[in-house]
């Protein structure tokens, strides 16, 4: 089914297991049907800790609103669970039974099969349809000072006097018929260069604006 037509969930998530990530926030925007335990283990992918190791609370921006850990185990959704689509769920990231989380080691990673089933970017539109498959990023830096913004939202560097077309840009891009529309269309490398070819830059740079983990490409 075509991602698009499912709801999303905004989900926004401060560690505030050290005093150095405490003013960070992950950004996490999932499909409504996601797992409480895909969430867990998105969430651990992108701060690089061991999945199991922290628990999540549900806050209110820099607050804690209820003491009771979300259950990683659970088989709910995170729909049933009381996440809302289309609003920013705030999470805390916390120690787990007093202990720190397991900072997981780099050579550990690995795709999980089904990983496009994931989606990491911005809302789409109520109503968008006709979508291509999702897009994960394979790397992200949680330390990073140029990660992306907490909105979800990707800029576009200003390359001298740009401005005006980082802004077209930025609108096609946010125009969900033109966006799907484009991921649609197949480049045949057989009959045109790729560095040539402006849909084929213009796909792969709303690639990027929807994956990305910087606060600009």
């Amino acid at each position: 089914e075509c991602a698009a037509e499912e709801p999303r969930v905004l989900c926004i998530i401060q560690d505030t297991t050290n005093s150095k990530t405490v003013n960070e926030r992950v950004t996490l925007n999932l499909p409504a049907s996601t797992p409480l335990k895909r969430l867990f283990e998105d969430v651990a992918a992108k701060v690089g800790y061991v999945s199991g190791s922290f628990d999540l609370m549900w806050g209110n921006g820099d607050t804690v609103t209820d003491t009771t850990p979300i259950d990683q185990n659970s088989d709910k959704t995170i729909l049933d669970a009381g996440f809302e689509p289309g609003k920013r769920n705030f999470l805390h990231l916390t120690d787990k039974d007093g202990e720190q989380p397991h900072v997981m080691q780099e050579e550990s990673g690995t795709t999980e099969d089904g990983a496009q089933e994931r989606f990491i970017g911005p809302l789409p539109r109520e109503g968008s349809i006709g979508c291509a498959n999702d897009y994960v990023s394979q790397s992200y830096s949680y330390s990073s000072v140029l990660s992306k913004s907490e909105t979800g939202y990707v800029g576009l560097v200003n390359q001298a006097m740009t401005c005006y077309l980082n802004s077209l840009l930025q609108t096609l891009f946010m125009t969900p018929e033109f966006r799907n529309a484009l991921y649609k269309w197949e480049f045949e490398e057989s009959e045109e260069d790729p560095e040539r070819s402006i849909p084929y830059q213009l796909q792969r740079l709303f690639v990027l604006l929807q994956t990305s983990k910087k606060r600009a490409i």
